[in-house]
């Protein structure tokens, strides 16, 4: 039992704990076991970052116009479609079609086979992923988007 002289103690230490948390929504599998899940966030005006599976997104000053519930979501490399080497997990990112007024940075972890790669993005119109380049910093693939769809690390095998 805490005594008496203890609770404002530990009640503040509970306060702080649970202050201390994110608005973030985000789940992701335990260690050991695939990186998939996924982080939802308001972005507004003021730009913002998101995190999930390694991957980091990026939302400059002036990229929406209005406070935006966004979601990353991670999925299994095994969802990256036929004629693709993937090295990466594929990254879908909702609400799929959204346009930005600034360039969205993505920078998505991948596992570099020493064979090349770079980053394919899929139009919201058109579902086929496009190559958009990128550049290398370690293993994290970086380059920017102008829209929301769906995207991964890899090559045309």
């Amino acid at each position: 039992m805490i005594s008496a002289r203890f609770l404002p103690v530990a009640l503040a230490l509970v306060a702080l704990s649970v202050s201390a948390c994110s608005s973030d929504t985000s789940s992701s599998a335990p260690s050991g076991a695939a990186s998939t899940g996924n982080a939802t966030k308001a972005i507004g005006p003021d730009g913002g970052t998101i995190e999930v599976g390694g991957a980091v997104v990026t939302f400059p000053k002036g990229s929406v116009s209005k406070e935006t519930m966004i979601t990353i979501s991670v999925e299994d490399a095994a969802k990256v479609p036929d004629g693709f080497v993937s090295l990466s997990k594929l990254f879908k990112c909702e609400p799929s079609g959204t346009e930005f007024a600034q360039p969205v940075e993505m920078r998505m972890p991948f596992t570099d086979d020493g064979m090349g790669g770079t980053l394919f993005w899929s139009t919201g119109a058109d579902p086929t992923f496009k190559n958009l380049g990128g550049r290398v910093e370690g293993t994290t693939m970086i380059a920017t988007v102008q829209h929301f769809s769906a995207g991964f690390v890899g090559r045309k095998k």
